[in-house]
């Protein structure tokens, strides 16, 4: 009985803390606390940047390029990712407005990045009328990659903004709203592109749970009709637009990454193992659990749908070098996860899973795969104290 005690005990205190009318913004705040403690971001890279004869990032340095001149960027050089960036334009426009202010860019993120937490929260909330279980998965999401990278990108990708605004088309109602929302995360970076189609399985899943509709057929109409339709919508006039300025502007781009699976360098493929945990950590159980539901209550198709999204993502993270931001793009399965979940066990099994769920993400260290062979480790905020009274007594122990 000692464990189950703790563990009431432990719900018990959950709801005491959250019984005010701001419960959830307490909730954020806290979650973002313990995500930064125990992923502190780079800063110190980022004034390395900033100062005269410090390390330069080069990601900005050709955003400033972009900003100055969109379609003419200097330094486009080919096998170091620049050439990628041609068609991401919402750093390059943030740039422009601010005057290429990189802090502001980088704060701006940072606030996106607790907005994230939050409207997933609330969004947790208006499907479990569970503060216990909304509390885990706030917990649990803060601590995994999509959440802990959206606060420690400073290199200058962007994809914070991306995983925002994916979320805003996946919460909104309005029309206007959600093309707007698609458009600024494709237009920050391809992967949400892919990202689009996970949307579309999103809303394919809660129609059916909805309208207790799981004939085939009525899960295809669902890949097209309602908010899906914007969804098609926003591709087409998101490739009509990309096709129409690479053929007048640049009608010789090419990719030096595209053709060859970059994982099959044995340096990538390394990486590829620990990538797949590390982008989710604990949220695999949450996966494994929703997975289990829809086998054990035979809804084969569904399953062999979201299967088949998931495989598009894991391909998605086969073909770049930096695996775990492509998998992070897939956070919509863990929205259909915990969806499923609630259509289909009780309440108290889905807090003992999230509450296994949010140990594991919290305690696991951020480790995670950049590409070229480099596994980088996000220290908490006393091993960043200890780094910086090391260099400031020349102690030696960092090199």
């Amino acid at each position: 009985m000692l464990f189950e005690n703790f563990y009431h005990s432990l719900e018990g205190r959950i709801e005491s803390k959250l019984t005010s009318e701001y419960w959830l913004w307490k909730l954020v705040i806290f979650a973002t606390l313990v995500s930064v403690f125990l992923a502190f971001p780079p800063y110190s890279l980022l004034a390395g940047h900033l100062s005269e004869h410090g390390m330069k990032l080069d990601a900005w340095i050709f955003i400033q390029n972009q900003s100055q001149d969109l379609f003419h960027p200097k330094d486009m050089d080919f096998d170091v990712r620049r050439e990628n960036m041609i068609f991401r334009w919402v750093l390059p426009l943030l740039s422009f407005v601010t005057g290429h202010n990189i802090v502001l860019i980088v704060f701006l993120q940072s606030v996106l990045g607790i907005l994230f937490i939050h409207d997933t929260g609330r969004w947790i909330y208006s499907v479990s009328k569970d503060k216990v279980t909304t509390s885990f998965f706030v917990l649990a999401i803060a601590n995994i990659f999509v959440c802990v990278w959206t606060f420690a990108d400073i290199y200058g990708y962007g994809d914070g903004f991306a995983y925002f605004f994916l979320l805003v088309a996946i919460l909104n109602r309005h029309a206007v709203v959600v093309f707007i929302a698609l458009q600024i995360a494709f237009f920050t970076d391809e992967r949400a592109v892919i990202a689009g189609g996970y949307l579309l399985l999103l809303q394919m899943v809660t129609k059916a749970y909805d309208k207790k509709d799981f004939e085939t057929v009525s899960l295809f109409k669902n890949a097209f009709l309602g908010k899906n339709t914007i969804v098609w919508l926003a591709w087409i006039f998101y490739f009509g637009i990309r096709f129409y300025v690479q053929k007048t502007y640049f009608p010789h781009h090419s990719y030096s990454t595209l053709g060859t699976p970059v994982l099959l360098a044995d340096a990538h493929r390394h990486g590829l193992g620990s990538s797949l945990w590390t982008a989710f950590e604990g949220m695999w159980l949450l996966m494994g659990a929703a997975i289990l539901a829809l086998w054990l209550t035979k809804r084969y198709v569904m399953l062999l749908a979201l299967s088949f999204g998931f495989i598009v993502l894991i391909l998605s993270g086969v073909y770049v070098h930096d695996i775990d931001r492509a998998l992070s793009y897939g956070f919509p399965f863990l929205l259909m996860a915990i969806y499923i979940l609630f259509q289909t066990v009780t309440l108290k099994s889905i807090r003992i899973i999230m509450f296994f769920t949010t140990v594991v993400c919290v305690i696991h260290p951020m480790i995670y795969y950049m590409g070229y062979n480099r596994i980088l480790w996000l220290e908490p905020f006393p091993v960043k104290l200890f780094m910086l009274a090391d260099y400031w007594m020349g102690w030696g122990f960092f090199n």
